[in-house]
């Protein structure tokens, strides 16, 4: 049985993705599903082009999240910082959703989690049998992300 808690983001809003996509005719940064413009109307709601209502996933001041999906379409990070309960893992489930079509590569951070475990593991047994080789490397999200152009999501990174 594969039954989730929680469907994803972008299951749920599934409708609203495909709408805003079927109209969406402007620049989109490499590997993105939508463009900038698009993923803002999903973020803080309006209309597609089709008319589709696209509901607001994000209430708060615009300009915050233009400045996330500006510093997305570049090359660099993007680091949500704030008190619990300010829709941080929210944001960033919608963002990677609607940018990349998958919000599901997500290291899950704790007191003790160590740089190397973000990058990547190693299955030990092929570890000692073969050496440090690529069937010995076991991909995390972030190797995975990085491997096929996607938006990773570290949550809890500060804990």
């Amino acid at each position: 049985m594969n039954a989730a808690i929680r469907l994803p983001a972008e299951q749920v809003y599934a409708a609203e993705l495909q709408a805003l996509a079927r109209g969406d005719d402007r620049q989109k940064p490499a590997g993105w599903s939508l463009s900038p413009k698009a993923v803002l109307t999903y973020l803080m709601g309006g209309k597609a082009d089709d008319g589709t209502v696209i509901s607001p996933k994000y209430v708060g001041r615009r300009q915050l999240m233009e400045t996330a999906v500006a510093t997305l379409a570049t090359d660099r990070a993007l680091l949500l910082l704030g008190v619990p309960g300010t829709a941080k893992s929210w944001v960033s489930e919608h963002l990677a959703g609607a940018i990349m079509g998958n919000s599901k590569l997500i290291v899950q951070c704790t007191a003790g989690t160590d740089e190397n475990q973000i990058r990547y593991g190693w299955n030990y047994a092929q570890l000692l049998a073969k050496g440090p080789s690529q069937e010995a490397l076991v991909p995390t999200p972030l190797y995975r992300a990085m491997q096929e152009g996607k938006l990773c999501r570290l949550e809890e990174l500060t804990r």
